[in-house]
Parts: C-alpha cells; sequence; structure tokens
C-alpha cells in the first residue's frame, strides 16, 4: 500500500482511533479501519487510556492494530506528571508492539501531586517533556497537539503559543490542531505561529458533525466553538438523518476545500471509530487529488 505522505506533492490524510472495549465495538472498529485504510492514509492513530480502556488495553489494540494493517500507527501517549522512567517504560512496550509513531500530550494533571512528583526528581510534566525524552530515545516522528482556540488550561494565547513552540523546539515533528468548524480561525493561527518561527507542519483536525449536540458537548470540553447558524442548521435537520448526513458532508468538505485553497495537504480526521462521514469526505479529497492529477 503506497501512503500519502505531506511529501507526495498531493493531499495527505491521517484517522484517529479510541480503543474498543466490547466485541461490538471492536467489530465496528475493526470494519472502521478496513474501510479507511483503502485511501491509503499516511498513518493512523489511537488514543490510550480513552473511552473506559485501560493503558494495556490501549496497547494491546495498538499492537493489533499495528500487526494487521500496513498503515503506520502513532500512539496518543500522555506524561501528566508522571515519572520518566514510567514513560520510558511505555515508549518500549509501544515500540514493542510495532507502533513507531507518537502523538505526544501532557494529558490531565492530577489534582494532588502524585507519588511520581513527590518521591522521583526526574518527572514528565508537559509535553515539551515527553517530546524530549522521545527523541532521546530515538522516535523520529512525533505530532503534538495545537489549539487553534487556546487550550482551556492556558493562561492566554501567547503563553499557549509558546508552549506549542516549546514542544516543536524540543523535536516534534508536526502539529495536528483540536478540531475547529471556522477555516478563519485556523489561517489566523497559522499566522500566528508563523509570527513566532515555528516552521513544521500545521495539520488541520478534522471532526465531521455526526451529532450536533454531542459535538457540543465535546467543544464545551476543548474549548473549540462552534458557530451559531451552523448549530442552528444542523438542529433544523436534526430528524432527518439522511439530510443530516448529507450537510455533515458538504460542511466538512467546504472546510478541507478552503483549507487546500489556502496550501493546507494533510487533513487528519477524528473518525470516533465510525467510518461512514470521514470515508466520505475524504475519499471526495482523493478523488478531486486524482482528477488534477489526471488533468496535469
Amino acid at each position: 500500500m503506497n501512503q500519502h505522505t505531506e511529501e507526495d506533492g498531493g493531499y495527505a490524510l491521517s484517522f484517529e482511533f479510541f480503543p474498543a472495549t466490547t466485541p461490538e465495538a471492536q467489530a465496528r472498529f475493526w470494519r472502521t479501519v478496513g474501510c479507511l485504510e483503502t485511501l491509503s492514509p499516511a498513518f493512523f492513530s489511537m488514543t490510550c487510556g480513552a473511552m473506559g480502556s485501560t493503558r494495556d488495553n490501549s496497547f494491546d489494540m495498538l499492537g493489533q492494530l499495528a500487526l494487521a494493517s500496513d498503515v503506520p500507527v502513532a500512539a496518543h501517549l500522555t506524561c501528566g506528571n508522571r515519572s520518566t522512567e514510567a514513560v520510558r517504560t511505555d515508549l518500549a512496550h509501544l515500540r514493542a508492539h510495532g507502533v513507531d509513531r507518537l502523538v505526544a500530550l501532557r494529558g490531565d494533571l492530577p489534582e494532588t501531586a502524585t507519588a511520581d512528583a513527590q518521591d522521583n526528581v526526574s518527572v514528565c510534566r508537559y509535553a515539551s517533556d515527553l517530546v524530549e525524552l522521545a527523541c532521546a530515545e530515538r522516535w523520529t516522528d512525533i505530532s503534538v497537539a495545537a489549539y487553534p482556540e487556546v487550550h482551556p488550561d492556558a493562561m492566554n494565547a501567547t503563553a499557549d503559543l509558546q508552549a506549542l513552540k516549546y514542544k516543536l523546539d524540543a523535536g516534534g515533528t508536526r502539529a495536528i490542531t483540536q478540531f475547529f468548524y471556522d477555516p478563519d480561525v485556523l489561517l489566523r493561527f497559522r499566522d500566528q505561529m508563523q509570527s513566532v518561527g515555528i516552521t513544521q507542519p500545521l495539520v488541520p483536525g478534522v471532526l465531521p458533525i455526526h451529532d450536533i449536540e454531542k459535538v457540543i458537548t465535546f467543544s464545551q470540553r476543548c474549548g473549540a466553538e462552534i458557530p451559531i447558524n451552523l448549530v442552528d442548521e444542523f438542529r433544523v435537520w436534526a430528524d432527518d438523518s439522511a439530510a443530516s448526513h448529507e450537510l455533515a458532508v458538504a460542511q466538512s468538505l467546504s472546510l478541507c476545500e478552503t483549507l487546500k485553497r489556502e496550501g493546507f495537504d494533510h487533513f487528519h480526521f477524528y473518525t470516533l471509530n465510525r467510518s461512514d462521514l470521514s470515508y466520505e469526505v475524504a475519499n471526495l479529497l482523493v478523488g478531486e487529488q486524482a482528477t488534477g492529477l489526471a488533468a496535469a
């Protein structure tokens, strides 16, 4: 399988999953993987310890995915005040499971100091610490998170941008954004990144709207804003699944097309372990790319 990458001169795709914890969810997960790998993505990524899964369960599924698919696999790894040795052990386990890429995250900090923080001088508190450690362990493909509308825990936008620069200066390969729905938000953020000397690729994170009320809940947790006119439009068609699906595809495709015209060439889809919307939007993007190449 030939992956589409940022270096190809075309459009790269990547897709994010979370570990499935029930037999039914696992069956849907593998169907989703099988569908999306037909698009030759640059990589798959999977969260660790999310949606009720344990770290061990996450590592097992990452290993299964790395073994079953030809698509490179990236593991989301959080540090969150854990000891350097504990994080180093996780990195070794991931590598042993055949995972060769990383999405380095701080994760949630505990409300009180952990034993690691109290008793071990060497602690990974920030994502930049995790990036430095991963680089020291010879990981060469490390994505980091970016927040075009500012991380909820950041002191302000300037501090948040500086934190992103720290992560990338420490060895980050690219920045993948939180989802957003106004392309101008991302374009302003790109300008801000360039103003502080960040040169690594910025990858838009795309979350097709499968359920507007659930997406509103997600956005409240992460500080992303959904334009009120978009909310109103989806609510009008909430009881019509076919119309809602069509609207979701059109909205995500319009967002990606706008960003393509502005020079973005890699799109990262938050699939929620569902293939329908992400596949349809991404397939249209790939189809446009193939049409353009044929015309050339």
